[in-house]
């Protein structure tokens, strides 16, 4: 008689949660490497998305992980800490993954950080809001370029903002020449 193998809890693709540090955190199950840990413990390649960043990558055990049900919805963003976030330096960095133009246009989303803040990802499946392509050459000297200024006023609209929204951060922010 053959001994019956347990099916793994978890599959590629399936959102997870885990103890990281002090901290729990979220991510993707990218691998199943098997049973290849300390005493036959079955071992999980995780992808922590560290937006906008690479994501960090861990081998993790089963035993330590927790599946996210597919119901569970991420907490959508609050608009004023939307408009924190691209005033207090997210809308220039938004901008800077678009500095010369070019083939590739790079389109971006905002997103949730591992820490519930506001963050933008270049991943549309982690995005929450936008998806519009970064307006190329919209900076300069840290501060939006007036010849571009309507193309960033559409794009900071796309991430749910009223026109007066999106012009008060293009106002904060400011503008050069």
């Amino acid at each position: 008689m053959s001994k019956s193998k347990r099916q793994p809890a978890f599959r590629v693709g399936d959102r997870v949660r885990f103890n990281l540090g002090k901290r729990r955190v979220s991510g993707v199950v990218m691998e199943d490497r098997g049973a290849i840990g300390v005493q036959g413990r079955r071992l999980f390649q995780v992808d922590i998305p560290l937006d906008p960043f690479e994501p960090m990558t861990l081998e993790l055990p089963e035993s330590e992980m927790e599946a996210i049900p597919a119901t569970e919805s991420p907490v959508p963003l609050d608009k004023q800490r939307v408009i924190d976030y691209l005033i207090h330096g997210g809308l220039i960095a938004i901008l800077r993954t678009n500095m010369a133009g070019g083939k590739y246009q790079p389109r971006v989303w905002l997103c949730r950080s591992q820490l519930g803040n506001v963050t933008y990802t270049l991943v549309e499946e982690r995005g929450m809001v936008g998806g519009e392509t970064v307006p190329a050459g919209a900076i300069y000297t840290n501060k939006v370029a007036k010849a571009k200024r309507d193309q960033v006023t559409s794009f900071v609209e796309s991430f749910g903002l009223t026109r007066p929204e999106a012009e008060r951060v293009i106002s904060e922010v400011g503008t050069g020449p």
